[in-house]
């Protein structure tokens, strides 16, 4: 009778065994996946440069442009929102990278819209990010500054009838 349970308990040690280790390649697996993969097929907002942007503003559809640095946290936490309602709503998002600019096309964007106009710094222009601007036919209907949450920025669309 001991020699059966010693053989019980080897079975069950050996099953525990391969349950760990499929687990553990699983969890490695998620998570080289989740470094290495390509985020573009989840990402509904187009990154532009600033010519692409000079063309989106001119369109005759509402238009969102995300006004962003890449080392800005609020950005970055702001974009997943973003990115939702936009797929949610079927919109067209665009971000310009601000530190992917020139100096003239950064004065240019900080006198344009009434969010970044009166922003300085020891006299020079300064566009706190993110920046959100809602734009139809080369207008703007709105902007406002600051990572404002999807709450924040549904309601913002649906005041100014982006979105439904």
């Amino acid at each position: 009778m001991a020699k059966n349970k010693s053989v019980n308990n080897k079975k069950n040690g050996n099953i525990v065994n391969i349950i760990v280790i499929i687990g553990a390649v699983f969890l490695i697996g998620s998570l080289i996946y989740m470094f290495t993969k390509d985020n573009n097929g989840d990402n509904y907002i187009t990154k532009i440069n600033y010519n692409e942007y000079l063309e989106v503003i001119k369109k005759d559809e509402y238009s969102i442009i995300l006004l962003t640095n890449p080392t800005c946290s609020h950005c970055n936490s702001y974009k997943p929102f973003v990115n939702y309602i936009a797929l949610e709503n079927n919109l067209n998002v665009y971000n310009v990278d601000l530190t992917e600019i020139t100096y003239e096309q950064y004065i240019e964007l900080h006198d344009r819209y009434n969010a970044t106009k009166n922003q300085y710094n020891n006299d020079s222009p300064v566009i706190p990010t993110p920046a959100t601007i809602i734009v139809k036919n080369g207008e703007e209907i709105t902007s406002i500054l600051g990572d404002i949450g999807y709450n924040g920025l549904t309601k913002l669309l649906k005041n100014y009838q982006v979105i439904k």
